[in-house]
């Protein structure tokens, strides 16, 4: 079951200053807006929509290593071990879960060449 996305009310009103403002809430934009406010910065961070609930609520992620470049490897690793140190930190259901992949076809050149 997924974790239930837990929309964020603000007053809209924007602060005085910031050391860095991060433009659009969603997984790559909260995830730098976070790292840089647990690094001591004070961090503003603007989206048009709802934190976490445009595309990055909807996507796939991708955070998978089967059939993955070899060079791809660390970094898909690296961000796997984030999203369980993430959770781990804030205590929170961030609402990932490791549970593989599926592919499915009907042409016989596709499913021997996956066979390899």
């Amino acid at each position: 079951m997924r974790a239930p996305l837990q929309q964020i009310e603000t007053s809209g009103k924007l602060p005085q200053s910031a050391d860095v403002v991060v433009i659009g809430g969603g997984i790559v934009g909260v995830f730098a807006a976070y790292y840089l406010a647990r690094r001591g910065m004070q961090v503003a961070l603007v989206e048009k929509g709802r934190i976490g609930a445009e595309q990055s609520s909807r996507n796939w992620g991708w955070c998978r290593q089967q059939n993955r470049d070899a060079r791809e490897l660390p970094m898909a690793t690296h961000s796997l071990d984030l999203w369980d140190s993430f959770a781990a930190a804030t205590g929170e259901d961030t609402g990932f879960r490791r549970c593989g992949l599926l592919y499915l076809s009907n042409n016989e050149a596709e499913l021997a060449g996956w066979a390899r």
